[in-house]
């Protein structure tokens, strides 16, 4: 948020959720036998535009044909990248050998926003025999693995299967390979088995109890990252952070920090709750988890001041949920009155 305080000049509602672009064709379930999975690689488009980068890795079939259905599909039309996959390739001999049937997972993304829209998402089938394992392409042929994402992997109901992922090094093959649409279009859709594959792994921590109300704090996250000198600016000043805290805990809402939490924790605070409140961003994302129906408040922030994050908003129509914003820069005392107007 600004630190020039905004007025109060409009009084926020609960609205359902709308996706930001309205759905394609449900995703589709393919099997596709001498499988090649080509290296991840990226590079810069020959233009003063925007969208200025590429982007290749994806599944190819035993005739070396690109399969359509294994593309990263992007939505958000201020983005930066594209996906150049061509339609057929020149197999590598050096190849990574996967024995067996793999269910290919799409992205494999290091960080938690990625990895519970778009990794988590494409895992949706419910499949006749267990594979042999997950095999993914890293997100632009950056990875690392976690043990918050070997957790969510192990609620989803596939903690037990060997992870690959490719990324720049070498391409693999898999004798047979699984291969499921996208649930998910970044910024744009979330289609019903997206949210299924939430709603599996929230499922066991919804009936134990919790916070009706939770706020998901930035205040711990943005200290630690003021202290070790992040390479990306701090969005809101210590001052807002603190003040934002305040003002939802004065209304009955349980702050959260997530970061000091493992994700049986959170998952114990947010599933349950009925109203969700949050800066735009990756941590108000976890209204995935509550029950269809339920009610997410969105605060802005430095990158997205008037107007709601797309993705956000497109998990929210997933779930039935009814959504309210309030812009960036508003000041604390009027945070309370929307909140109060809100009923809240």
């Amino acid at each position: 948020m600004s630190a020039r305080k905004r007025m109060w000049s409009r009084r926020p509602s609960w609205a359902p959720a709308t996706p930001p672009v309205e759905p394609r064709r449900p995703p589709r379930l393919l099997t596709v036998d001498d499988a090649y999975l080509s290296e991840v690689a990226t590079g810069d488009l020959a233009t003063v535009y925007h969208l200025d980068q590429w982007f290749r890795g994806a599944v190819y079939d035993a005739e070396d044909t690109l399969v359509t259905a294994s593309q990263k599909l992007l939505g958000n039309p201020r983005g930066k990248r594209v996906a150049a996959d061509p339609e057929r390739v020149v197999r590598r001999d050096d190849a990574d050998a996967l024995s067996g049937t793999w269910l290919y997972g799409g992205t494999w993304a290091s960080v938690y926003g990625h990895f519970l829209v778009e990794t988590l998402t494409s895992l949706w089938p419910t499949l006749d025999e267990r594979p042999a394992g997950l095999v993914f392409h890293s997100s632009f042929g950056r990875h690392r693995t976690s043990d918050w994402q070997q957790r969510l992997l192990e609620l989803a109901g596939w903690g037990d299967l060997t992870i690959h992922v490719v990324d720049r090094a070498r391409p693999a093959h898999a004798d047979r390979l699984v291969v499921p649409g996208r649930s998910v279009a970044l910024h744009a859709w979330a289609h019903p088995e997206a949210r299924d594959v939430w709603q599996r792994i929230s499922a066991g921590h919804a009936e134990r109890g919790g916070p009706e109300r939770v706020w998901i704090s930035r205040t711990a996250l943005n200290a630690a990252r003021r202290a070790e000198g992040h390479r990306r600016p701090i969005r809101t000043t210590a001052e807002e952070d603190r003040a934002l805290d305040d003002a939802f805990a004065d209304r009955g809402f349980e702050v959260l920090a997530p970061e000091t939490l493992t994700i049986d924790e959170q998952l114990e605070r947010v599933a349950p709750a009925r109203v969700i409140a949050g800066l735009s961003g990756s941590g108000l994302h976890q209204s995935a988890f509550m029950a269809p129906g339920g009610r997410v408040l969105e605060v802005g922030d430095g990158r997205s001041a008037e107007e709601p994050v797309a993705m956000q908003v497109a998990i929210d129509a997933a779930l039935g949920h009814e959504r309210a914003f309030v812009p960036g820069g508003t000041g604390s005392e009027d945070v309370r009155r929307t909140l109060r107007h809100l009923g809240l």
